[in-house]
């Protein structure tokens, strides 16, 4: 039976972030439940797929010692309602363009019950929820056990903060530390070739990320384009024209519906 005062819950997307957080935890004398929410996403058997390599990388490196359990998964579309969790997205959302994950990721984790789900937020000034949490409340650094991690301070944070990001751990260092931080970090675990593996687009194009999303945005603009082939960062200068094109063949588009009612 699996000891739940050393197990850890991740939210593992097979990104960057949280791919980082699940190869510092292999030197741990813990047990690893990793958890994936599919909202059919074009990218999702990429991440996946990545899931399963970097699992195999971790379980083949000599000096783990957690145990990783399989992977679950779940629907977001299945996620039951919350209207207070709902309300507290909203009044956040009307100040800072916080992704939909905020509203249905906390109601995931108070309907199944899961303690301290960990969040992969890292230090960047492109991260929507890190910034969310400095402005509108703080957080107290827990170290327990074989883990380390930050929580909401719940006597100085609002009280939105507090129902979007209170019931989460936020894994340290990664909370406190960059992508180029990271990347150090990766390279003396000695994990340097998982890095690639990782998965960050949202809508790939022949496979590749598309440079136009604002994950890829986000990851070349925080010093991260040797992940990137020449294809995706040359839609990535071009973006603002790709995304003019797409803007006129959408109005086009609505004018012929409208001409054809």
């Amino acid at each position: 039976m699996t000891n739940e005062i050393n197990k850890v819950n991740v939210l593992w997307t097979g990104g960057y972030d949280s791919s980082f957080r699940m190869v510092q935890l292999l030197k741990k004398d813990v047990t690893v439940q990793p958890y994936y929410l599919s909202d059919n996403r074009k990218s999702e058997q990429n991440e996946l797929n990545d899931i399963v390599e970097i699992t195999d990388d971790i379980n083949k490196n000599e000096g783990t010692r957690c145990e990783i359990l399989p992977l679950k998964i779940y629907n977001v579309s299945d996620v039951k309602e919350d209207e207070k969790i709902t309300e507290a997205y909203s009044n956040l959302r009307k100040y800072l363009p916080l992704g939909s994950q905020y509203d249905w990721l906390p109601r995931f984790a108070k309907e199944h019950n899961i303690k301290g789900l960990e969040l992969g937020l890292e230090k960047a000034e492109t991260s929507v929820a890190y910034n969310c949490i400095q402005k509108y409340g703080d957080v107290k650094f827990i170290d327990h056990d074989e883990v380390a991690y930050y929580i909401i301070n719940q006597e100085k944070s609002t009280a939105d903060l507090i129902k979007i990001f209170g019931s989460f751990h936020f894994p340290d260092p990664l909370f406190t530390i960059t992508k180029q931080e990271m990347l150090k970090e990766y390279k003396k675990l000695g994990f340097e070739t998982t890095v690639s593996k990782t998965w960050f687009c949202f809508n790939p194009i022949n496979n590749k990320p598309c440079g136009l999303c604002n994950p890829c945005k986000s990851t070349i603009e925080e010093g991260m384009e040797f992940r990137f082939p020449k294809s995706s960062l040359r839609r990535y200068k071009l973006r603002f024209f790709y995304k003019s094109l797409s803007r006129l063949k959408n109005g086009l588009a609505r004018r012929l519906k409208n001409n054809n009612s």
